[in-house]
């Protein structure tokens, strides 16, 4: 018998066994990348909580075309006692479909993201993401404004220097305009050089792939939200946990509401065995695709987790992270109203990275965009309550960590 399924105390609350399914931003690196980012933070997160506190990561393995999984161990010292809460650890691939998904560095990319940019235009899409949060607006077009340099300048550069070498030629000046076509022919160049330096093409795909969801042309991402709705419920199904647990990261947090919210639409019967039941979605993207009226089948499906008495919903996001949503309520957004005295579910928090950093370390931290994004995932100097570690191994139950939000008992 190990420490974790050990007799406990009547009224004992602590979490022993955890079932953690988590689904990762647009990313298409897969679970190796993740399972070694939280190898090397789980001495840093530890020394972070107390010197009391231990994780511990186990070896990774493939529990099928869909699941990798692993344990995540977390030991407390608490009155004495060690508390051991054993996390089984699965990380819900579509990593696959990330790659076929991501931006080509080249004219396929500015294809579409002029495509992308009519379309949104039409149906009047920038303009209520711009209501919900103006800065996003500027995240999206960051982009968009160094992709029209680089299709401008070059052709300008190269008409240049033509120019210079046809001064010495008694060639005609309309010669130059030949600098128009060449300096195209970089273009893809260029692009590759962006995507090897930074984090543009990725937030320029952003949009892109939400339009392909908002006009219905991601079917192997529909398919794949479909096979991780069906495996959710069937891991929620054999309900040998203390709590279940469903964590969404970036661009994840929408495919694990689609995920998860389809899983309770459709077989909410078997989640009934299960004690504690919890979302998390941390750096959220929720409103990409709630804005949308045209997006009511993913409206539905924030509204299955929401408005589930026994679901307990915490969306973390940082006023600092400009590629997320903070404090926003994606059900009301949605367009759906919680009765009168209901809980407010999700709970908006933020895990507050400013207070968890020394200030020099903050300052240089806030410089990376692409970092910024990552810290929900990290370890930080001081652990706050939206902790990666302490949400997925250690011994509170998600509603015993944030109890202003604690799930009723479903009638």
């Amino acid at each position: 018998m190990s420490e974790a399924t050990a007799p406990r105390s009547p009224g004992d609350r602590r979490i022993r066994r955890r079932r953690v399914l988590f689904i990762s931003g647009f990313d298409p690196r897969g679970a190796r990348h993740y399972h070694e980012l939280w190898r090397g933070e789980a001495a840093k997160a530890a020394a972070s909580a107390s010197n009391r506190t231990d994780y511990a990561l186990g070896g990774r393995k493939s529990a099928g075309p869909l699941l990798v999984e692993w344990t995540m161990t977390g030991k407390n010292l608490i009155d004495g006692q060690d508390v051991v809460t054993e996390s089984r650890f699965g990380f819900l691939r579509w990593d696959d479909v990330a790659r076929v998904m991501w931006p080509k560095a080249d004219w396929s990319f500015v294809f579409e993201t002029a495509r992308t940019l009519l379309r949104g235009s039409w149906i009047g899409y920038f303009r209520r993401i711009y209501r919900v949060r103006p800065v996003y607006l500027l995240t999206i077009m960051q982009p968009v404004a160094i992709l029209s340099l680089v299709l401008l300048g070059l052709p300008l550069i190269a008409c240049a220097v033509l120019a210079a070498i046809l001064a010495f030629t008694p060639l005609p000046a309309i010669a130059v305009l030949a600098g128009i076509p060449l300096g195209l022919l970089g273009v893809p160049r260029v692009l590759a050089f962006i995507e090897r330096t930074g984090s543009v093409l990725w937030r320029g795909q952003l949009v892109n792939f939400y339009c392909r969801q908002i006009y219905h042309e991601a079917a192997p991402l529909e398919t794949r939200m479909d096979q991780m709705a069906d495996l959710i419920a069937d891991e929620a199904a054999r309900g040998d946990c203390d709590e279940f647990l469903v964590i969404g990261h970036s661009v994840g947090t929408t495919v694990a509401i689609s995920a998860l919210g389809r899983a309770l639409r459709r077989r909410r019967s078997d989640f009934d065995g299960l004690s504690r039941i919890g979302f998390v979605t941390l750096g959220a993207m929720t409103p990409l695709l709630a804005v949308e009226p045209r997006c009511t089948w993913f409206r539905d499906e924030i509204a299955a987790i929401a408005l589930d008495p026994a679901v307990t919903w915490i969306d973390a996001c940082a006023g600092a992270d400009v590629v997320c949503f903070p404090m926003v309520d994606p059900l009301t957004l949605a367009g759906h109203e919680r009765a009168a005295g209901e809980r407010v579910s999700p709970l908006l928090t933020s895990p507050r990275f400013h207070k968890l950093f020394d200030a020099d370390r903050y300052a240089v931290l806030k410089r990376d965009l692409g970092l910024m994004h990552t810290l929900y995932l990290m370890a930080t100097q001081r652990q706050g309550r939206c902790d990666f570690f302490a949400l997925c191994a250690g011994p509170l139950a998600l509603a015993d960590r944030f109890p202003e939000t604690a799930p009723r008992k479903r009638r």
